[in-house]
């Protein structure tokens, strides 16, 4: 059963390429005028989601004293700092539009046991970086939100959020269609299996914090990378690999200035 879906998937996404690609190398004028609109309401959307993708590096930093490293205390002997460990978390967000704030998953800004948020870097698209203090990371539900400087988003129009009920799931609030383009946002990214891209030679380049749009608006975003292509037990795609924004926190999501 779990082949067959993945089959239809498959074949689903490889007819919906040529439909699209025919379509892109189509002429303007040869087109209907609804499928026009479709086309320019999609490429909208990409330019959209590519200037208000965000690239975040989360700096950690772990004090180890000399009581960690050794199982018996000596009297007299101070516990001393002997060393401090320092990692990285690189994951994707995207501006939200009408805030001051980037968004990206919780796990991302949620450091290992022990180590401290020293600092995060944001690289947006308009070429601006920008450095931010642990003070600047708040955490709502699934999702980690980083107050930026306006000078650093000028420019930018940011991504508007189309929020899901609370229990629902993309498919339940928006039919069928958002599990078709689901299954595309995934294998677009070479997310089908390892067998496949290892025949195919496509690599993987799907990111945490990727984001995934749907009828122009930022429904969801990766929180984690799938290994294959998640099928779920009922047929078509899984959504456990997103973290999905909810109505139940839609006014903090999408706060003005």
């Amino acid at each position: 059963m779990k082949y067959s879906n993945c089959a239809k998937l498959l074949l689903a996404a490889g007819l919906a390429g040529v439909w699209s690609l025919g379509f892109a190398q189509a002429p303007q004028k040869d087109l209907g005028p609804a499928v026009r609109r479709s086309v320019a309401t999609a490429e909208k959307t990409s330019r959209r989601a590519k200037a208000a993708a965000v690239s975040l590096n989360f700096d950690w930093e772990k004090k180890v004293y000399l009581f960690d490293m050794v199982h018996r205390r000596r009297p007299g002997v101070k516990n001393v700092l002997v060393n401090v460990e320092k990692k990285s978390t690189q994951c994707q967000g995207v501006l939200l539009a009408g805030t001051n704030r980037v968004v990206t998953p919780v796990s991302c800004a949620k450091g290992k046991k022990g180590f401290e948020l020293k600092r995060v870097n944001l690289a947006f698209a308009n070429g601006q970086k920008g450095t931010g203090t642990a003070g600047a990371v708040s955490i709502n539900g699934d999702f980690a939100f980083v107050a930026v400087s306006s000078a650093l988003t000028r420019g930018i129009e940011g991504a508007q959020v189309a929020a899901v009920p609370e229990g629902q799931s993309l498919k339940e609030t928006f039919g069928d269609g958002v599990s078709q383009e689901l299954a595309l946002f995934f294998i677009n990214r070479g997310v089908v299996s390892a067998r496949a891209n290892r025949l195919s030679g496509v690599k993987k380049t799907l990111k945490v914090g990727d984001p995934f749009f749907y009828q122009g608006k930022l429904v969801a975003l990766v929180s984690d990378v799938p290994s294959r292509l998640p099928v779920s037990l009922f047929g078509g795609v899984s959504e456990d690999s997103l973290a999905v924004f909810r109505t139940g926190s839609a006014a903090g999501l999408i706060a003005k200035k």
